[in-house]
């Protein structure tokens, strides 16, 4: 029997596939540990820098576990959206492709994962915006690693209603290939869905808290430059997702256009470096706020933050 295969033409670095016949196992384990490992450890760097007030851990899993399920819905309306723009998703070095179909897509369905659970369930801090915005990040980075490395699971989500049209001969998961696939994308696609994301989640901890004002804020006045109609707190959110779009859908655009072209190992780091420099500057700036409104150290009830 023929077998079946996948491909994801939206997400950047390579192609997806699935494979009729089991994988050899040191391949197998592999795959699972270039999937697995980036996702984990990026969860730590951002729990340790949130130590101070520390969210939940289940509620830090549970954003996770639906941003994991959040990719499946996210895959098939890009499947939609490529199908209404047809040849126009090509063209520009799949511009449109790249920062309509697969950024704005993917991250304003991370943004709905906020917003379904953590938002109203203990979100105290402009910090948290960023711990849950990147912990959902991770669940769909998550998915789309297991997509790409692991055979079954390839297979499985090919199967998707919806997804189907996503399939192609081309194979990668349960692969040599599919493997070292997922070590690029560790050093790549999943950081930079952790930063597009985590950059949203501090616009994300401002729209919470947008009636105070810090003492010192160069960015408290960032909502007047949208018309007087636009309320303050929706500014904040949008302004936040389009700095994830812009993060996501340039990181995509440079992968579409340049391909596996030597400028592409100097663009990408460099577009990585500086926007996670961005964010580290932000998550900064949310504790100094946090600190402020809170206290150092201190919850929101005035408690240490530690909520484990």
């Amino acid at each position: 029997m023929q077998s079946r295969t996948v491909v994801i033409e939206s997400l950047p670095v390579g192609r997806v596939a699935s494979r009729a016949v089991d994988p050899p196992l040191p391949i197998e384990v592999a795959g699972l540990f270039v999937a697995v490992a980036p996702v984990a450890i990026l969860v730590m760097v951002f729990r340790r820098a949130d130590a101070a007030r520390p969210e939940p851990k289940r509620e830090v899993f549970a954003t996770m576990a639906l941003g994991f399920a959040m990719c499946v819905p996210a895959a098939a309306l890009e499947v939609a959206e490529k199908q209404l723009l047809g040849r126009w998703a090509l063209a520009g070095g799949r511009f449109l492709d790249a920062y309509l179909v697969a950024a704005l897509t993917e991250e304003s369905a991370k943004l709905l994962v906020v917003f379904a659970w953590p938002w109203r369930r203990g979100f105290d801090e402009v910090m948290d915006g960023i711990v849950y915005t990147t912990a959902a990040s991770l669940g769909f980075g998550l998915l789309e690693n297991l997509i790409y490395v692991d055979a079954r699971f390839a297979s499985l989500f090919c199967a998707v209603p919806g997804i189907a049209a996503l399939c192609s001969a081309h194979n990668t998961a349960g692969t040599l290939e599919g493997v070292i696939l997922g070590v690029v994308r560790a050093v790549t696609a999943v950081p930079m869905h952790a930063i597009a994301s985590g950059i949203m989640g501090y616009y994300l901890g401002r729209a919470r808290f947008h009636a105070w004002s810090p003492a010192a804020d160069v960015f408290d006045d960032l909502p007047e430059l949208l018309p007087p109609w636009v309320p303050r707190k929706v500014a904040w959110v949008l302004f936040g997702l389009a700095a994830a779009v812009g993060v996501h859908g340039t990181y995509d655009w440079a992968v579409f256009a340049m391909g596996t072209r030597p400028v592409i190992f100097l663009v990408l780091p460099t577009m990585l470096g500086v926007s996670g420099y961005a964010l580290w500057r932000l998550m900064r700036h949310a504790l100094v706020i946090d600190d402020e409104r809170l206290g150092p150290g201190q919850g929101a009830s005035g408690d240490s933050g530690a909520r484990s």
